[in-house]
């Protein structure tokens, strides 16, 4: 199961979810609907859900960011090539 995060940069829409988002930061509770897309605008499949962590009240906009989870091989490799490669190297393994 593959699981990736990074910082989060909104639009305009996600004024919406911000409240749930910021009120279940510690303990998420999935939002349906809730996606992940590539730039060309194809969702990322995930069977973990998408998470969004803020805490840009107290951190500004280094508080926010984006996990997904349950990303599925090979598409987790295709998608995050360096924290597979990230993987092998930290249990020794060959690329």
């Amino acid at each position: 199961m593959g699981v990736a995060g990074g910082r989060f940069l909104p639009t305009p829409a996600y004024t919406s979810i911000q409240p749930y988002c910021i009120e279940h930061r510690d303990c998420w509770v999935s939002l349906p609907g809730l996606a992940v897309s590539l730039v060309g605008g194809a969702p990322i499949e995930c069977s973990g859900g998408v998470q969004i962590t803020d805490f840009s009240r107290e951190l500004g906009e280094a508080g926010l960011e984006v996990h997904i989870q349950g990303v599925p091989y090979p598409r987790y490799g295709e998608l995050f090539p360096h924290h597979v490669e990230a993987y092998k190297k930290q249990f020794g393994q060959k690329a």
